[in-house]
């Protein structure tokens, strides 16, 4: 038995269907199964379907924003999501534990790219650090588990997701997302864009389904720390052009008083890569494809 939590958003829908393409049948849960920031509800859920595999997608996620306005909520409600999942996971069974996590749980300040042996060597950075100190706790108590227990798992250092059933928030939520919204409210309303930032931030930004097709080859063959990215880096300045020509809006303002966050972020991939993984869609091939996904969807997508 295969059990995903958290298979509603981006990377979820993402992972389900890779799950089911692979194995034939996933249990996908939502969070309308029950609240797995509730120690009880969670080891109800898990003694329903005792798993063999986990898949942990489940998270309260925000950008950079959310993060500066929601710290002490965004912390606790990861710390008992994590928790809770991993203790239900050992107690009804579980063999191997697949985590996604995020490179935000990264120091500031590391020599680039970043590589997994790192993720100790400071504290992460500002921008979103009560978020980042939440997914380090996962890895502690899996490390813990797997010393006491046996617990074999997978951590998934996610890069800048994207694609299809994202929440896509102008006002709290991730880079590609707000922005994807934010063309698409110009193109149909003869509009312009303003931009966050200056475009230089350089970022590493990952399609969804290349992302569930990492996290299948690191939870059939991989054990610890990972990181899960493209290998490559872009301009934010990049990202935006790609979605006018692909939007055909015609005006961008960049509001330069806005934060870019860190400047530059790039990872090592080797671990990944040498599991046999590499990523099959471009930046702009996953731009297209997730823009025309919002606009075939709207109003009915995530805000």
């Amino acid at each position: 038995m295969i059990v995903l939590t958290g298979s509603s958003g981006v990377l979820g829908a993402a992972l389900k269907s890779a799950l089911e393409s692979a194995h034939g049948s996933v249990v996908a849960l939502t969070s309308s199964d029950g609240d797995l920031r509730d120690a009880d509800a969670t080891m109800a859920i898990f003694e329903r379907h005792r798993p063999k595999v986990i898949y942990h997608a489940a998270a309260r996620v925000h950008g950079i924003m959310g993060n500066q306005m929601f710290p002490a909520e965004i912390y606790l409600d990861n710390i008992r999501i994590n928790t809770n999942v991993i203790e239900a996971a050992h107690r009804t069974g579980c063999e191997k534990f697949v985590a996604v996590s995020t490179v935000a749980a990264y120091p500031g300040g590391l020599d680039l790219p970043m590589h997994e042996d790192a993720i100790w060597d400071g504290p992460p950075h500002g921008s979103e650090m009560f978020y980042a100190h939440a997914k380090r706790v996962m890895l502690a108590q899996l490390e813990a588990y797997k010393r006491q227990y046996g617990l074999d798992y997978a951590y998934a250092l996610m890069t800048n997701l994207y694609g299809p059933h994202d929440r896509f928030d102008t006002a709290h939520g991730h880079v590609i997302p707000s922005l994807v919204a934010k063309f698409h409210q110009a193109a149909t309303g003869n509009g312009s864009v303003s931009v966050w930032g200056s475009g230089r931030a350089r970022r590493d930004f990952l399609y969804s389904e290349d992302a569930a097709a990492a996290l299948l080859t690191i939870g059939a063959k991989g054990s610890g720390v990972f990181n899960v990215a493209s290998g490559e880096t872009v301009p934010v300045r990049a990202v935006v052009d790609s979605l006018q020509h692909i939007s055909q809006v015609g005006s961008v303002v960049w509001d330069a008083d806005k934060p870019d966050g860190q400047l530059d972020r790039s990872y090592d991939v080797s671990r990944l890569r040498g599991l046999g993984f590499a990523p099959r869609h471009s930046l702009e091939d996953g731009l297209t494809a997730t823009y025309r996904w919002y606009a075939e969807n709207y109003p009915n997508v995530r805000g």
